[in-house]
């Protein structure tokens, strides 16, 4: 009977503990203490971005160095700008771009000057001095305020600062800390991490950033900890009483 009652009284503690609350359980991105953040690079300005591979591609294309639109095909994205006349192209996970006459190639690892170069000369097969605009149409930011709030915020240049972004998204909200903001880039199993305190005029320097695709901004949350607290000896009362009750039901079989 002992042998069943202490059985009984480790179910109740695996089933019961779970529901207690922890403190910011819903907090992200968190860092070990001491955790050593990257330095700010020595220059403002960004490095040309460089096509990579599921990057979407903007393409406009006229004869007579731009007297005229070229329209050779309605391939590309299915559904994009038909309408527009701006034909959009997905490149490959192999790194090239189909593009009806022109074929297949390669462009990825080029910068977009460098690929409008490219699609000229290819272009100079049929028309007389053909002029490409080219753009990226899928350069983003991903920004974490806290909670739920999470937005993708297009970057419109090279040059978009994270100031430009936070303005874009409407600011920091309430329950965002100003004096942690974490900026995750490159490759996520490796990233580097930079981190930025606008919370004082003297921090604006930090906000000339340049963002760069895909980067992560994730906004710390002001924690409150007199409400969490609150919340966690709730639990812990509530989790004690269940425990008494099944102990004195337990004893008293």
């Amino acid at each position: 009977m002992r042998i069943i009652k202490v059985v009984l009284f480790v179910l109740t503690l695996v089933l019961v503990l779970p529901s207690c609350n922890t403190l910011n359980r819903s907090r992200m991105l968190k860092t070990p203490r001491g955790y050593q953040y990257a330095r700010f690079p020595d220059s403002t300005v960004n490095k040309t971005y460089q096509i990579s591979k599921d990057d979407v591609l903007s393409l406009r294309m006229y004869s007579n160095d731009g007297f005229k639109p070229i329209r050779i095909g309605l391939e590309g994205v299915e559904g994009a700008g038909r309408s527009t006349g701006i034909l959009p192209y997905r490149v490959q996970s192999n790194g090239n771009v189909k593009i009806p006459i022109l074929g297949e190639f390669k462009i990825s690892g080029i910068s977009l000057k460098e690929a409008e170069l490219l699609i000229e000369k290819r272009l100079s097969q049929y028309y007389k001095d053909p002029f490409v605009i080219l753009e990226v149409l899928n350069k983003r930011v991903y920004l974490f305020t806290s909670g739920s709030n999470a937005q993708v915020v297009n970057l419109p240049n090279d040059n978009t600062t994270l100031f430009e972004v936070l303005a874009q998204a409407g600011g920091i909200t309430g329950v965002g800390n100003a004096k942690r903001i974490k900026i995750i880039r490159g490759d996520l199993r490796d990233p580097v991490v930079y981190l930025i305190d606008l919370s004082k005029v003297e921090s604006l320097p930090s906000s000339d950033l340049i963002m760069q695709a895909n980067d992560i901004i994730y906004i710390d949350p002001v924690i409150n900890f007199a409400t969490n607290i609150t919340g966690d000896i709730a639990s812990i009362l509530s989790l004690v009483s269940s425990i008494l009750l099944v102990f004195n039901l337990i004893n008293q079989a």
